[in-house]
């Protein structure tokens, strides 16, 4: 079993030499930089012994993050993006793609995806509101595990467009078949 470390937020210094010791990976999300002055981490920048999500089961989705704040979302399709324009307010499957795709193609030992965000991919999967998709929220005791599906798998087994955008996330990335990316359809 490979055992990874949640080392996000405040943590004392001695978590990261012990990690190395240990041989433990680590947790990295971009919104939740590890680096001191840095408002969102730089996934192409991660070390191979991490393991890299878009978000995760104890924070909000992609599109709840991106739809949350006006500020931050402002700020992050100008430095991370590299837009000068104004920044959509919905989460839309492009913005969707664009990160999921630096998740993708992150050195990262593993790049784990939450369900919610990789539907995002497609409009037709975010006509729930973008809060309800939080799976545990740590700083609410009456909020936890408490998302549910709100499609069936068999309607996304059938989705064709879907499995298709997630399949070309996988196979540009290099990630089916670690050391040889392929060119994106």
């Amino acid at each position: 079993m490979l055992a990874c470390g949640e080392d996000l937020g405040l943590i004392p210094a001695c978590v990261h030499p012990v990690m190395l010791e240990l041989a433990l990976i680590g947790l990295r999300i971009q919104r939740m930089p590890s680096e001191p002055g840095l408002e969102f981490d730089i996934p192409s920048k991660y070390s191979y012994m991490t393991v890299c999500a878009p978000s995760c089961h104890d924070c909000s989705t992609l599109r709840a993050w991106w739809e949350g704040d006006e500020g931050t979302r402002s700020r992050f399709y100008k430095t991370v993006i590299g837009s000068d324009k104004e920044a959509p307010s919905r989460c839309t499957p492009e913005v969707v793609n664009f990160i999921l795709q630096q998740h993708f193609d992150a050195p990262s030992m593993w790049a784990i995806f939450p369900l919610q965000d990789l539907l995002a991919l497609k409009d037709k999967y975010t006509a729930r509101p973008a809060a309800e998709e939080t799976i545990n929220d740590p700083t609410n005791p009456r909020h936890y595990w408490r998302f549910r599906l709100h499609v069936s798998l068999e309607s996304i087994l059938e989705d064709k467009d879907i499995q298709a955008s997630i399949k070309n996330l996988v196979t540009s990335s290099g990630r089916s078949f670690p050391g040889k990316k392929t060119d994106k359809a």
